[in-house]
């Protein structure tokens, strides 16, 4: 299955979208068979990141906080328009996190 994910936004606080990212991450080591792809958005929210998550789970198993609130990445029933594959990849988030930077 592929899910289409929004982590971070105009809207969401730095605090929570650490937590988007940490959970994405938490996901893909409880199942290593998935994988993420980041994408950026060219128009709209410039501010979000677009990840592609393809695992065998489909939405009603998710093991993953979605669309629950400010803490829960967004899922999208479709992907989304304008988006490319960023260069800079889940790691690259998870290490700015965890030097204490901004992501």
């Amino acid at each position: 299955m592929v899910h289409w994910l929004q982590v971070g936004g105009m809207r969401t606080s730095h605090k929570n979208e650490v937590i988007q990212w940490e959970n994405i991450k938490t996901y893909l080591d409880e199942y290593p068979n998935s994988k993420a792809t980041v994408y950026y958005k060219e128009t709209g929210d410039m501010f979000c990141r677009i990840v592609k998550l393809e695992c065998g789970q489909n939405y009603q198993d998710l093991d993953l906080d979605c669309n629950g609130g400010d803490r829960s990445v967004r899922h999208f029933d479709h992907k989304p328009n304008d988006i490319k594959v960023s260069a800079m990849q889940l790691e690259y988030y998870l290490d700015q996190i965890k030097n204490g930077e901004a992501v």
